[in-house]
């Protein structure tokens, strides 16, 4: 079954591949030019993914933390906002598909990308992004091999909608040039 470590060490290769734990523009927000021609970031921060709108309290937390000693912060909040005991039950690297989808989405999406993913490989579950051991079992009796790939292909899909949604997100979707730290990165 799933390992939240390893499962939370491949979310992290897109929220902070050096785990260097840095306060870093983040969504929303601009970068605006003073009068001075000095330019400033108006707007969020993250540390790690951690978004200051998203998390403020948590992310308070976080950034009082020196840098250097952010990692078990960092790691008990991913824990303990996007775990849980049902994708404890999943087979990596499902898992950590699942995961680093609710963290770039929220759980409700997380779990519906799972489910549309299912049911491409026949699967019959009603796409309605809620845990439970329907979903579970019927991810779990899926070919692993063919619930990645149709996993793989349903993110892609939801990132795309969201950007077709609203297309100032489409440099989250990054390109074959420069990839960066982007949602569909992970498509590996």
């Amino acid at each position: 079954m799933a390992d939240f470590d390893v499962d939370y060490n491949f979310m992290m290769t897109n929220e902070d591949a050096a785990q260097a734990h840095a306060l870093v523009p983040d969504a929303p927000g601009q970068w605006v030019t003073g009068a001075d021609g000095a330019r400033a970031w108006q707007g969020a921060w993250a540390i790690s993914g951690i978004n200051s709108a998203a998390f403020p309290a948590q992310f308070a937390a976080i950034v009082a933390i020196p840098q250097t000693g952010r990692g078990p912060a960092i790691e008990a909040f991913y824990e303990a906002q996007f775990w849980n005991t049902y994708e404890g039950q999943l087979q990596d690297p499902i898992a950590e598909r699942v995961l680093d989808t609710a963290v770039n989405r929220g759980a409700t999406s997380g779990v519906k990308v799972l489910q549309r993913a299912v049911n491409a490989c026949g699967g019959t579950l009603i796409v309605d992004g809620r845990w439970g051991p329907l979903t579970v079992a019927a991810a779990n009796a899926c070919n692993q091999t063919a619930l990645l790939a149709a996993l793989r292909a349903a993110r892609l899909a939801d990132y795309q909608a969201v950007v077709a949604a609203n297309p100032a997100l489409a440099l989250y979707l990054g390109t074959a040039e420069a990839p960066g730290p982007w949602w569909i990165r992970s498509q590996r």
